[in-house]
């Protein structure tokens, strides 16, 4: 039983001392090698830039491992160094390609990203999309060629995020758009095109181009457009601004001018004081750089002047048998007077009337209508008449003078009985005396 244990020893160590020696023949590591260098080629694409030798790589590694099979050990350590040789020129092959044509895709996402103007709508992504594409540039100038892949790849991740967040925020060039449009439009109502129109021309032109870079998403062109139609449409809107503001200072003056030619100024000297009040504030308002008030101002000078000249000169009777410069005298007493004043009212087309200043029960179109045609839904009539000085029906102001259009036939009056009525028929029969006084004081 002995000799029998020492036969099992024997055989067992036999055994290991054989596989030992059949383990110590597999060409383990030069296997390993070539497995990890196809690896590495896999990694740079070399079955895309260098796919032969990518490919005779793979066979010698299957005939190395089939060589194992057939314990065919030394043709399996030279198939395996084979192996690992092709799969090195694979990758030698293989990484400037992929680092090149990289670099060339990091470099259109820059451009990309540039193009909406990421630099300032994504300002942090495309700094450092700039950083690594320098730094990628600089890695390929010096052909380490892993780490230009590696920085190139950084760089596309960063500007494609910098492009996103920047696209993100297209409203904002659609919005800059629609403001300088506005500013456009408000220049063209002030003659513009008469007074600035190379600066408005411009000012089109580069909106338009805004709006095709918008459409087309190249933002940083049109967010460079629309600066510049902005700049230019400021001026001709400005410009046109303050040339329509000298020009109604202008017509007012003579306007001015033109009433006080006429008899009628005669009997509406404080019309004409009015008049040349307004028209002095609307030269200090554009001395002030206000031109819109200015325009307003001048406005209503004109309005009060081309009243004056609009009224019918009333004929005084004359008393038969007293002397005037050509024969015979003007009547000049009270009674005649009024009697004058009236009939030069009641010839003329409006009837001018001052809005008042009550906090208790303010002026508005509806209680003016009231007081002059006993109805206050002809409010309408005067607003019409005045479209020129009051822009919002629901909005007059203390010290305004209004045209009171008159009707064919004549105005209702209020009940006399209606005693709170009665005070409006004495402001509707004299509105012309209210303005006076209230111009006085």
């Amino acid at each position: 039983m002995r000799s029998k244990y020492h036969f099992s020893i024997i055989a067992l160590l036999s055994a290991l001392v054989l596989m030992t020696a059949c383990f110590e023949k597999l060409p383990v590591k030069e296997l390993s090698l070539a497995k990890n260098a196809i690896s590495e080629a896999e990694a740079v694409k070399a079955p895309y830039y260098a796919k032969d030798e990518y490919n005779q790589a793979k066979d010698l590694l299957v005939a190395a491992h089939d060589n194992v099979k057939n314990e065919e050990y030394d043709k399996a350590e030279q198939n395996a160094i084979e192996a690992q040789k092709k799969a090195r020129e694979a990758y030698d092959k293989a990484i400037p390609l992929l680092a090149k044509d990289t670099l060339d895709i990091a470099t259109k996402s820059v451009e990309a990203a540039d193009n909406v103007y990421a630099g300032v709508l994504a300002k942090d992504d495309f700094a450092k999309a700039n950083e690594m594409l320098q730094e990628a540039n600089k890695n390929y100038e010096n052909k380490n060629y892993l780490a230009t892949y590696k920085a190139a790849l950084d760089a596309d991740m960063y500007a494609k995020n910098a492009r996103n967040v920047a696209l993100s925020q297209k409203a904002t060039l659609a919005d800059s758009i629609k403001e300088v449009n506005i500013i456009i439009a408000q220049a063209e109502s002030y003659n513009a095109n008469q007074y600035a129109p190379e600066k408005l021309k411009l000012a089109k032109e580069q909106s338009q181009v805004a709006r095709s870079a918008y459409d087309a998403e190249e933002l940083k062109k049109g967010f460079s457009a629309i600066e510049v139609a902005r700049l230019n449409a400021d001026e001709a809107y400005f410009a046109s601004l303050k040339a329509t503001a000298a020009k109604k200072i202008d017509e007012a003056q003579g306007a001015i001018v033109a009433a006080k030619a006429t008899e009628q100024a005669k009997q509406s000297p404080n019309d004409i004081k009015a008049a040349e009040e307004l028209l002095a504030n609307a030269k200090t308002l554009f001395n002030d750089a206000k031109y819109k008030e200015s325009i307003v101002a001048s406005g209503e000078a004109i309005t009060i002047a081309n009243s004056v000249s609009a009224k019918k000169v009333a004929v005084a009777p004359v008393i038969e048998g007293e002397a005037t410069p050509e024969g015979k005298k003007e009547v000049q007493s009270e009674p005649q007077k009024e009697a004058l004043q009236k009939t030069v009212e009641e010839e003329t087309e409006y009837t001018m009337y001052k809005v008042k200043y009550n906090p208790e029960r303010r002026d508005c179109l509806w209680r003016i209508a009231v007081k002059f045609y006993n109805d206050g839904f002809k409010w309408k009539q005067i607003f019409e008449a005045n479209k020129d000085l009051v822009k919002n029906p629901n909005l007059i102001k203390p010290g305004w003078v209004l045209k009171i259009p008159k009707t064919a036939t004549k105005l209702a009056r209020p009940k006399k009985e209606d005693v709170n009525e009665q005070t409006a028929i004495k402001e509707t029969e004299a509105p012309t005396t209210e303005l006076k006084m209230k111009t006085q004081e």
